[in-house]
């Protein structure tokens, strides 16, 4: 899921600019070429000094009552631009607004002056959300400057993003990223958003690359590149990005473990998934539960690694709340030949209990399989008899324990002609 995009909008004109293009505009003209008289401009020096204290209020109240005087046109602009500042410090915005759409209309400020109240006038509307009339403001700004900062384009590509028109704010971001003299890693990240939510995921990936190698111990940016890898179906290249996060030391909660073991697991690499997780369990990373513990144990069954698999599986057993786990160990034991420990595996699978009952058959029918191999043949012949009481194992247990019974007869006889033999010989030594 894409998060949701956050931009920061900022008073441009306290940026330090770097890259900018000329826009080949007509030279503008101002409406007066008067300057500010020596009396009113001692006045402005204290509004400044106020505002610069943070004397918002008394700012405002003398230049209010410094309009019901007598101006030139360049004064009267002045006078709407720092009463625009006074309001919006005050947080009156709507006052601020008209303000400086004032001082703008008087069109007797300098360049560098109009132009900055031009952005400003764009920036108080976005302040208020109007993120329409922020973009219609600053296309008139478009219209009239001679030159536009890259940073100003990045400001229109934010909010465009904003009112999620992604086509039209990367196509400002771009020129944003054109004209930086070096990289802005906040241009570079929305970039990465901006084509992940018009499906532009090559350009994603590549953006995705370039954050990583701008920040490689920032895991965020490993992220991005794992999810745009994995969303273009180049899973190899994803689980490489997981590879090389883990290597810088950035896989540190349970859940990115967790995401890296599954994603291993995903691609069909048993072994290397259950070493990922058992590590994760012993370090104490990944919490010890039942079914992290059972996931290593299959993990390493289906690399074939037989002990390491029980090692997973006697772990979780202690952990288990009914013995189907057991029942697991059990069949592994016994293809071990490891008869003790898949009797004492089934007992504690039938005492734990939550069997199905097919299965409870099944595990007297092992048990008495495994007593038969010690050669423990009465205590083999009653767990044989406990699983004739289940229809799945009925059949082979009672072929199994007439076999067995037969046995104990022809072994008895044997001894029995043993016997016989042996006290006749004794008699004949005696005669």
């Amino acid at each position: 899921m894409i998060k949701k995009i956050i931009v920061v909008l900022c008073i441009l004109p306290m940026l330090s600019f770097a890259g900018s293009v000329k826009t080949g505009n007509p030279e503008r003209e101002r409406s007066t070429k008067e300057n500010m008289t020596e009396s009113v401009y001692k006045k402005f020096e204290k509004f400044q000094e106020m505002i610069a204290d943070g004397k918002y209020q008394a700012a405002k109240d003398g230049l209010t009552a410094l309009t019901a005087r007598r101006l030139n046109g360049f004064e009267k602009a002045q006078v709407e631009q720092f009463l625009g500042w006074a309001e919006s410090s005050l947080n009156n915005y709507s006052a601020a607004i008209k303000h400086i759409k004032n001082a703008i209309a008087t069109n007797a400020l300098t360049n560098r002056g109009h132009f900055s109240m031009m952005l400003q006038l764009s920036q108080m509307y976005a302040g208020q959300g109007q993120y329409d009339k922020a973009l219609k403001a600053l296309d008139d700004y478009y219209k009239v400057t001679d030159e536009i900062k890259d940073t100003t384009f990045y400001y229109e590509a934010s909010l465009n993003a904003q009112l999620q028109r992604y086509s039209k704010a990367l196509k400002a971001l771009n020129k944003a990223i054109e004209l930086e003299d070096k990289p802005h890693e906040t241009w570079h990240k929305l970039r990465y958003s901006l084509y992940m939510l018009v499906k532009n995921y090559q350009k994603a990936a590549k953006e995705a690359e370039y954050l990583v190698s701008l920040k490689p111990n920032k895991k965020e940016y490993w992220d991005n590149l794992n999810q745009v890898y994995f969303t273009l179906k180049q899973d190899k290249k994803a689980l490489a990005a997981l590879d090389l996060t883990n290597l810088n030391g950035l896989l540190k909660s349970e859940k990115d473990i967790l995401q890296y073991y599954k994603m291993i697991a995903y691609l069909g690499i048993p072994y290397k998934a259950a070493k990922i997780l058992e590590k994760g369990l012993k370090d104490g990373v990944v919490k010890s539960e039942y079914k992290h513990w059972k996931t290593v144990g299959d993990l390493w069954y289906t690399a074939n690694e037989m002990d390491k698999a029980l090692n997973a599986f006697n772990r979780a057993s202690k952990l288990a709340s009914d013995g189907k786990i057991d029942l697991r160990r059990a069949f592994i034991y016994y293809d071990k030949q490891d008869w003790n420990k898949a009797i004492s595996s089934l007992n504690s699978a039938l005492e734990k209990g939550g069997i199905p009952e097919k299965k409870i058959g099944t595990s007297y029918l092992l048990m008495g399989m495994a007593y038969n191999e010690l050669g423990k043949t009465n205590s083999a012949i009653q767990a044989l008899q406990k699983a004739l009481k289940y229809k799945n194992s009925r059949k082979n247990a009672q072929q199994m324990v007439e076999y067995l019974q037969a046995e104990q007869k022809r072994k008895a006889k044997i001894k029995e002609q043993e016997k016989m033999f042996a006290e006749q010989d004794k008699s004949e030594e005696e005669s």
